[in-house]
């Protein structure tokens, strides 16, 4: 359907995230099926440009710069809806579609806008999730969640990225369309000799235990697993390798040391590959507050690794009822019942 039809991809943000990421991907796959789509790149991400053409992708840079508190310029900023405007009206009829990659309702806020000015109906926001700001912890989370009801109403059509977010737009916006656009990874090189998880409680009498992420506890979650590790019984020996850096990895090392003699923490840092320091764990633990469709758990699959996480967001998409813990006040002792449950699975 789609390979006769012209497609313009516009990426909104100057950083390069997982949502800019995944969207390459697709342009990836979606060219390899004959479709034609032209991308349209901020000047100023460098990282994104440089991604482009590892990728031999052909892309054309525009003016339009992402500005902090981009939602809230989105409604006052006249100089920045302007260069939106205009860049829109320049493009717009030449494409059956013109995609904008939001990585939240704020990135991008301005094209958005710009589309409801000039009346256009072939505007597709591309956003990954929809959580509150206040849930994210942004600055001036009151005023942009105000703000937010309103800008998700400036866009009707949406694609985004599982079916719990797409339950959510239609809430924001009950006029929306959604569609639902997995995000995936590759098999891996190393997939022959990553098939099932080590067993390490059979072979030496502990359970090796893969937390990878970025360290940042308001989203990631990382001293809840913590937390929930302080509830297991000393009867249970696990080791913690934890991958990452981030905000929080001091306090993760200080929350650490108040684990009891069972429990062994081992900090690797930040590593290129995750993968090739895990060849022997036994389970991946996902303690997210919220996310969107997580990365790590996707290679995680692929390689056929155990995961335990949160029934919320992405991961209601992708894991079974055997690998989710109920969310809410008790989440830290529920976690911890799963983690016990793994063990004593393995150790029959």
């Amino acid at each position: 359907m789609l390979r006769n039809k012209k497609i313009a991809v516009v990426f909104t943000a100057s950083i390069l995230g997982g949502h800019e990421l995944m969207a390459v991907n697709h342009i990836k796959k979606f060219k390899k099926r004959g479709v034609d789509i032209c991308s349209f790149v901020p000047e100023n991400n460098d990282k994104l440009i440089t991604l482009m053409k590892s990728s031999s992708l052909d892309y054309t840079l525009h003016q339009v710069r992402h500005r902090r508190l981009e939602i809230i310029n989105s409604f006052i900023n006249l100089k920045y809806l302007r260069e939106a405007f205009s860049f829109l009206k320049g493009i717009h009829n030449n494409f059956d579609f013109v995609i904008v990659v939001q990585g939240d309702v704020e990135l991008g806020a301005g094209f958005i806008s710009a589309g409801r000015k000039l009346s256009l109906n072939n505007i597709i926001s591309y956003i990954p999730y929809t959580h509150s700001f206040k849930v994210m912890g942004s600055r001036f989370a009151l005023v942009k969640d105000v703000l937010a009801k309103y800008a998700y109403r400036r866009c009707d059509k949406y694609i985004t990225i599982c079916s719990q977010f797409s339950l959510d737009l239609k809430k924001k916006n009950p006029k929306s369309q959604v569609r639902v656009l997995k995000n995936f990874v590759e098999t891996p090189n190393d997939f022959k000799t990553n098939l099932t998880y080590e067993n390490n409680v059979k072979k030496h009498g502990y359970l090796t235990i893969l937390m990878a992420g970025r360290i940042y506890f308001r989203q990631k979650g990382q001293d809840i697993l913590i937390k929930a590790l302080k509830r297991i019984p000393s009867n249970i020996h696990i080791q913690l390798n934890v991958i990452g850096d981030g905000p929080d990895f001091d306090k993760l090392v200080e929350l650490s040391t108040e684990l009891n003699g069972n429990i062994k923490v081992v900090f690797f840092g930040w590593k290129e590959n995750v993968w090739e320091h895990s060849n022997s764990v036994d389970l991946l633990v996902i303690p997210s507050n919220y996310e969107g469709v997580p990365l790590i758990m996707l290679e995680a699959l692929k390689r056929n690794l155990p995961i335990i996480a949160p029934a919320r967001d992405g991961m209601l998409d992708y894991l079974d009822k055997n690998s989710l813990y109920p969310t809410g006040p008790s989440e830290c002792q529920s976690l911890a019942n799963k983690i016990m449950d793994f063990f004593n699975e393995r150790n029959c």
